[in-house]
């Protein structure tokens, strides 16, 4: 499909959400460049032309772009980096952060934040090193988001799905830290964020109910279990209506901790039989 339809597609879902250039293209590109792919004047990357989508709350699954065989080879190096760290493992990671760093001498920043994001893992998961992964994640977020201290939310910026799920693993650090304050503070402006800007997609899908699971397992670490039943809740009806089974039987597990703590022993028996059975099953 040509790139100029791409670009129409860019402007008009902007515009329909009363999003600026800046604020889409806030550290991805520049405004001047938006503008010129949104005039059909420049052919965007394929990092570039997801990230802006996602910035848009939406997925890039309608439109494609030519891009070169060197440009696509290391966007799959990079999908695959990424389903290497969801997956957690690590000799796959730094097997293929090599990959993409043999890749990326001439491409934009977006690779690297990827590269970060995936050291950070491995400096959790092998050295066991939980500051030089809090360091490695707040240089990747500083890529794209400057201004971001590591504690207080910006909550007039737009994100994507690589600087949500930075975000969350910066607050998971927190709470690991017994900083469960600022942990919670993050996790809710990622939630808010979530329910308000991003549309039903697979990375919401994937991505909305571990941010409710964190959430409800530090309001139970503050003892906060109204709000802990409350956040799982949500999260389980999320699950429920688009078939998220990996985090569905851990939010059935924290209600029924929630109800037990608010006294409610023979109402958390049940759901507590039902986590059982998810998690088998």
């Amino acid at each position: 499909m040509a790139v100029y339809v791409v670009g129409d597609f860019l402007r008009e879902t902007r515009m329909r959400k009363g999003y600026t250039q800046e604020e889409v293209s806030y550290g991805i590109c520049t405004p001047a460049s938006l503008s010129r792919i949104e005039n059909g004047m420049q052919k965007p990357g394929r990092l570039i032309l997801e990230k802006l989508f996602e910035r848009l709350g939406t997925e890039n699954n309608l439109f494609n772009t030519f891009v070169s065989r060197e440009e696509m080879e290391l966007y799959s190096a990079i999908q695959t980096l990424i389903r290497n760290v969801t997956d957690a493992e690590i000799e796959k990671i730094e097997e293929q952060i090599a990959v993409v760093e043999r890749l990326t001498k001439d491409s934009s920043e977006l690779e690297k934040q990827c590269i970060l994001f995936a050291k950070s893992k491995l400096a959790v998961k092998k050295d066991e090193d939980s500051k030089k992964a809090m360091d490695l994640l707040m240089e990747a977020i500083h890529i794209t988001l400057p201004d971001f201290d590591g504690k207080n939310p910006l909550r007039n910026n737009l994100l994507t799905f690589d600087e949500i799920m930075i975000i969350n693993s910066i607050a998971v650090r927190h709470a690991k830290n017994g900083d469960f304050f600022i942990a919670i503070q993050i996790e809710m402006w990622l939630k808010e964020y979530m329910e308000e800007k991003i549309v039903d997609g697979k990375m919401k899908t994937a991505k909305y109910p571990m941010i409710l699971y964190n959430l409800s397992c530090w309001l139970d670490d503050e003892k906060c279990y109204k709000e802990e039943l409350r956040v799982a809740e949500e999260g389980i009806d999320f699950c429920i209506k688009y078939g998220n089974l990996v985090a569905f039987p851990r939010l059935i597990l924290n209600k029924a901790i929630a109800l037990v703590e608010m006294g409610n022993t023979n109402e958390a028996e049940k759901y507590l039989h039902q986590a059982i059975t998810v998690f088998r099953l």
